[in-house]
């Protein structure tokens, strides 16, 4: 743990191991966000669901900051946060059927063709949810880019190892910055959600 930032673990280049079991009482199910933000959704579903340990994956020095904040207002002994490159987390780092949902709440859309390269979600990212997700984990996802959710979307119902199933339903206290600023502007949102058969 990070002495200075209570509820966060810091990964280095060099680290390619993340025990699980350190962190997670054995048994409890495993719910991650991946770009967590301020740790909103994370710190609200933490205190709502004791019995549930919550991960946010962030890189940015900033935001980790203000989640570990809250995490420990909140005294939330259930939610942790890691500092490490999201990708790498979730294809290297985490091991098989260990998670029970992962959120991806309005991750980085790179909108320029020639950038689609570095979004998070690509046609792999099935193969990697496959491994680490439990039989019956789900996946929820939020975006307001419409082409990007687009291809999101068809990469999963493509894939016969998954099957759509209703999309989460976030009270206020569990929406995101984005989220809340997109509403306000009354901007569409795109949401969606697959499970592992």
């Amino acid at each position: 743990m990070n002495d200075l930032l209570p509820h966060v673990v810091e990964l280095k280049e060099a680290d390619n191991v993340f025990d699980l079991s350190a962190y997670v009482p054995a048994g409890m199910p495993l719910e991650i966000e991946i770009g967590c933000g301020n740790g909103r959704f994370l710190a609200a579903n933490a205190a709502k669901h004791p019995k549930q340990f919550y991960l946010g994956v962030e890189r940015m020095m900033e935001r980790l900051r203000k989640c570990s904040k809250k995490a420990k207002q909140g005294a939330l002994e259930n939610l942790l946060f890691v500092r490490v490159e999201a990708g790498r987390f979730v294809r290297e780092l985490l091991p098989p059927a260990s998670v029970h949902a992962m959120y991806l709440f309005f991750p980085d859309p790179w909108p320029k063709r020639r950038h689609h390269k570095n979004r998070f979600f690509q046609r792999e990212m099935c193969e990697v949810l496959a491994r680490i997700l439990i039989p019956g984990g789900a996946i929820y996802i939020s975006t307001d880019h419409a082409d990007y959710f687009r291809e999101m979307q068809r990469y999963l119902s493509e894939d016969v190892r998954f099957e759509a199933i209703a999309p989460l339903v976030r009270s206020e206290d569990e929406q995101t910055d984005f989220e809340l600023l997109f509403r306000s502007k009354g901007d569409p949102i795109y949401d969606c959600a697959f499970r592992l058969r």
